[in-house]
């Protein structure tokens, strides 16, 4: 077995400990010997998803919740120790999984090795650009076809730069002036304040919706903007309702324009893959340039207070698209 001892028997994870509250815990190490197919490694970068975490857990407002609850599905660790059934992965290595804590361990295989050269900060990214990839693979729009992006939190900025590389012409859409700039420094030429439903450039000649926002209102215009036949995925939880919109008003929009209205739940990874395939293939065009993180798309700070971070998230006083902790900083 190759190892690399502990530097404490203590770690450290970002906890939802009550409704609106964050603390930074200490637990007790799992010390025991790793199995054989198992791998331990220190977190050097997590990444806060801004819907589901914020919105779906801290703020308590869509769940009974219980807690304390553990946060987090995007990190980048660098290996430490390796069973001795574990192939591809060595001491050094930095790897894509697991969540806010400063050491990550399980099944070799639920991690994925980062390309040589890629930076934490980059590579994390890569969970946020395969939450889009399931809906763009079983889309029957095909490019070069029009493609609008609703919403330009991280996953949604991260799915325009894919439809792009897909070969869509693709818009995206926010009302976040900020974000729209972000947008415009990720190469994302066409950027608009909302969905063009009336803009005779994009009326009814969009051929795929892609809603990552999680609000209705951005849904329904999705459906109206797009040709007869064409799709909208739902990309986005809709975690809360955004507005008092009627169910009728979706309906007969999806009813008159034959809108293939779908799902774009993340999961359902191409047949003969898993989901570790399309991480690898957007740390893949991560490495390559063609996937691009700039520093202002994250806030990047010490896991060490996290409460006023997602008080920020919360409250949109965050000027980046979402928060960065860095582990190395405790």
């Amino acid at each position: 077995m190759k190892k690399k001892n502990m530097q404490s028997k203590k770690e450290f994870a970002v906890q939802f400990t009550a409704k609106e509250k964050a603390e930074l815990v200490s637990l007790d190490l799992d010390s025991s010997a790793l199995k054989p197919d198992e791998i331990s490694a220190r977190t050097v970068v997590s990444l806060v998803s801004s819907g589901t975490e914020v919105v779906g857990s801290y703020s308590g407002t869509h769940y009974q919740m219980s807690y304390p609850q553990s946060p987090g599905y995007a990190s980048v660790s660098r290996v430490e120790e390796v069973g001795p059934e574990v192939t591809g992965l060595v001491v050094g290595d930095l790897v894509l999984g697991g969540n806010h804590r400063s050491v990550q361990r399980g099944k070799a295989d639920s991690f994925v090795k980062v390309p040589a050269g890629l930076a934490p900060e980059q590579a994390v990214f890569a969970r946020m650009a395969k939450i889009s990839m399931p809906a763009f693979v079983r889309a029957g729009v095909r490019p070069p076809e029009l493609l609008v992006v609703a919403g330009l939190g991280p996953v949604g900025m991260m799915a325009a730069q894919v439809g792009q590389l897909y070969g869509y012409r693709t818009l995206t859409c926010d009302p976040s002036a900020t974000r729209r700039k972000i947008a415009r420094s990720h190469g994302i030429a066409e950027v608009a304040e909302a969905v063009p439903v009336r803009d005779p450039a994009y009326a009814k000649r969009v051929g795929f919706g892609l809603d990552c926002s999680g609000h209705e209102q951005a849904v329904l215009d999705l459906c109206d903007v797009v040709r007869p036949w064409g799709e909208v995925a739902i990309v986005g939880v809709p975690w809360v309702p955004r507005t008092s919109l009627l169910a009728q008003k979706l309906l007969h929009s999806v009813f008159y324009n034959f809108v293939d209205l779908k799902s774009g739940w993340e999961a359902r990874a191409p047949e003969g893959h898993g989901e570790i395939f399309e991480h690898e293939m957007a740390l893949h065009w991560l490495a390559e340039g063609r996937l691009k993180v700039e520093p202002c798309a994250y806030r990047k700070v010490s896991p060490a207070d996290p409460q006023p971070q997602y008080q920020d998230l919360l409250h949109g006083k965050v000027d980046e698209l979402t928060v960065m902790f860095d582990w190395r900083q405790l």
